[in-house]
């Protein structure tokens, strides 16, 4: 499942006191998920790949893979993805999270 949320919602980049900050620090991830429309954006995934892991996975297995991704990695996507994780831990789904781009310097715009 891949999620690009780049064009969706506003990129904290923009502010100069978070451009150099991820979505793991907190004012980002405050500002991303404050944003109308990200925790509906955030259940829908959530609740996309539950349907999947328990529906219609290998029931040995039950792996399910989920992307999500904006244009530099270091904010929406990775505030959204954490997001994402604590949503589906709550129902005891076993979740990990790696961000593929969170240490990667700044896109310059």
């Amino acid at each position: 499942m891949v999620y690009n949320v780049g064009d969706k919602f506003r990129n904290p980049h923009h502010d100069p006191a978070m451009r150099e900050l991820t979505g793991l620090d907190e004012p980002v991830r405050d500002h991303v998920l404050q944003t109308p429309g990200v925790m509906w954006e955030v259940e829908r995934i959530a609740e996309s790949a539950k349907a999947i892991v328990y529906g219609y996975a290998n029931r040995h297995r039950r792996l399910v893979h989920v992307t999500v991704a904006c244009r530099g990695g270091r904010h929406r996507s990775v505030a959204i993805a954490e997001s994402v994780a604590e949503y589906l831990r709550i129902d005891d789904t076993n979740v990990e999270v790696e961000h593929h781009h969170v240490d990667r310097p700044v896109v310059q715009k």
